[in-house]
């Protein structure tokens, strides 16, 4: 059926066609749509193979589940949600894979400024419990003023008593032991980097 008569047809239609395994329509949808997907996709697994690979998984799937699709859903959201769970899916198998973990190690230490700001989170609050379970009691005090208080170097200094200098130190002290535990606990910093990718 040529891609004329298929734009003018009303997606019921198309979508009964794909569940009775019309190729050109699926051929129609994937033209597109894949190009939206891909991008998509892309901000959320920041890595170009890996969002090619899961836009053909995602097509490949809609075509297996062909007689799945109920003729009355919006076709494009329907996508989006197979595509985000799809997502889901990947993020779950990487987090059980040594040599995927380490691809991803730096898309994690790229994105740690998002993933430790949203550790500040009311949903995330006993995940940053954890990492300042790590600090001395001096380093938490200034990691609590400076980077969830938001007070300034001098107003921290004067309310511990201490100066600006030696708040700087153990900021810079507390801010990496946090970081590294997050580096030591992949699977946590990828679930937090995923909330802050799909939210």
């Amino acid at each position: 059926m040529a891609e004329q008569q298929l734009e003018d047809i009303g997606q019921i239609e198309l979508l009964l066609k794909l569940k009775n395994g019309d190729e050109s329509v699926f051929t129609h949808f994937y033209k597109m749509y894949s190009g939206q997907m891909y991008v998509n996709i892309l901000k959320m697994v920041k890595d170009e193979q890996i969002a090619e690979e899961l836009v053909q998984e995602l097509f490949t799937k809609i075509w297996h589940k062909r007689e799945l699709i109920h003729t009355v859903v919006d076709f494009k959201a329907y996508l989006y949600k197979t595509g985000q769970n799809l997502v889901y899916d990947f993020f779950r198998k990487l987090q059980r894979n040594q040599k995927m973990q380490e691809r991803f190690r730096k898309v994690v230490t790229e994105y740690y400024s998002h993933i430790e700001e949203s550790l500040h989170l009311k949903q995330s609050e006993e995940l940053l419990e954890k990492a300042l379970n790590k600090l001395s009691v001096q380093q938490r005090k200034v990691y609590q003023l400076c980077k969830i208080d938001g007070y300034t170097y001098k107003e921290a200094a004067e309310e511990m008593g201490i100066s600006v200098h030696t708040v700087k130190e153990y900021l810079t002290k507390a801010s990496f032991l946090v970081k590294e535990y997050l580096m030591g606990h992949l699977d946590i910093s990828l679930s937090i980097l995923l909330f802050l990718l799909l939210k």
